[in-house]
């Protein structure tokens, strides 16, 4: 939304010397499932709307290390698989205490925004939330820019009860390659904005047509607004 405002959802990092899985708006991690319209304060005054939602298996995304494959459960409920992702960081002096580890920074480019990253030596595996990984230890905190998005480590428990959940993402359809997922995100937001429209215009709202909102608004990828060839 601009700024360090929003909704919070917890989330699991888990993880072995050959694979990761992240899981996050999922009902068990919230103690029920969620789906309700939260208004938030924003920068000028003024106020934004977002549906904060959760659902039984939850957003997943699965790193398969040895093969460098990465498998998602995402947006819209597409099953996504892609190689995993390059990210080139910059790592720094600069480090700080996150619960009982020092942190390192680390800077990147990724998909549209430039994240600051903490990661560990302690935990010497190359591993983080969402789609962040690639360090020489555990990512702790991460966050963008304009701080719309940011994960935050509050605990690390070894031996763990989840680990029976560590395993591949389960799936009964296609995957689909990462080019076709940018593309069906492309065209959802494209009809969201020609019905926002419509429904502007059949309530006498005006609209501005010269003020475009950029994608990266609405999703923590930078999906660009053409083709996508």
């Amino acid at each position: 939304m601009g700024g360090p405002v929003g909704p919070d959802y917890n989330a699991l990092l888990l993880f072995d010397n050959n694979q990761s899985l992240y899981i996050t708006r999922q009902d068990s991690l919230e103690g029920g499932h969620i789906r309700e319209q939260t208004t938030y304060a924003i920068a000028g005054g003024n106020q934004s709307s977002v549906t904060v939602v959760t659902n039984e298996p939850g957003f997943r995304y699965f790193n398969d290390l040895k093969n460098k494959d990465f498998y998602s459960r995402d947006i819209g409920f597409n099953y996504v698989k892609e190689k995993t992702p390059t990210i080139y960081w910059k790592v720094s002096d600069e480090k700080k205490k996150i619960g009982d580890h020092v942190a390192y920074k680390a800077t990147g480019k990724f998909r549209g925004r430039e994240y600051t990253a903490w990661f560990t030596l302690d935990l010497p595996l190359p591993y983080g939330p969402w789609k962040l990984q690639g360090l020489p230890g555990l990512i702790l905190e991460a966050y963008d820019t304009n701080k719309e998005i940011y994960w935050y480590f509050k605990a690390l428990q070894y031996p763990t009860e989840f680990d029976h959940l560590l395993k591949p993402i389960v799936n009964t359809e296609e995957w689909i390659g990462h080019e076709d997922y940018a593309k069906w995100i492309i065209r959802a937001y494209k009809n969201a904005q020609v019905a926002g429209r419509m429904a502007a215009e059949s309530a006498d709202i005006p609209t501005r047509q010269e003020v475009k909102s950029r994608m990266l608004n609405s999703y923590i990828e930078g999906f660009e607004d053409r083709d996508n060839k």
